[in-house]
């Protein structure tokens, strides 16, 4: 064998080496990717699950439970900006009161993105209830709701926004 051939052989090895390398490792991170698109999957509907769950302490009239989906310095907008407890509280408080109105809603969809710590849900709702004039309203809109993830593994809203149907 010449030197020439002895030199190309050597690369030749060199490249099927490092070619073998790069497959062991796509395969060992294959899994890796599937576990990280599931936690991804599962976190979604952890968030799901969290608007539905929030939902149900408005439709509980629970103040309590409803502030313990919210972020400390979470930020509201309705017909006005509400930062923080207090103000998204004095904004809320109407659907508290034993005959006030109903605000009802259903996540259509959810995704949290690649690093696992933010999401956001997507849906609609329905508010009914009395007018200024005594006369039964109803008003129908979309939100849009982000998500944190906290550090115990809760999700928590930190921003959340709708908008009036047409």
């Amino acid at each position: 064998m010449s030197q020439h051939d002895s030199r190309l052989a050597s690369k030749t090895r060199t490249r099927w080496r490092s070619g073998l390398a790069i497959l062991s490792i796509g395969m060992a991170m294959a899994p890796a990717v599937a576990r990280a698109q599931l936690d991804l999957k599962a976190a979604a509907a952890a968030i799901m699950a969290a608007d539905r769950a929030f939902n149900q302490s408005v439709a509980a009239r629970d103040r309590v439970k409803f502030l313990s989906f919210i972020v400390e310095n979470a930020t509201f907008v309705g017909t006005s900006d509400m930062r923080g407890h207090d103000a998204i509280l004095k904004g809320w408080e109407s659907f508290f009161q034993k005959d006030g109105p109903t605000l009802t809603w259903e996540p259509t969809k959810g995704e949290v993105l690649v690093a696992g710590d933010v999401g956001y849900t997507v849906g609609s709702w329905v508010r009914r209830g009395r007018g200024p004039d005594g006369t039964f309203a109803e008003t129908r809109g979309q939100y849009l709701t982000t998500w944190r993830k906290q550090k115990d593994g809760t999700w928590k809203i930190v921003y959340d926004i709708g908008s009036t149907a047409p």
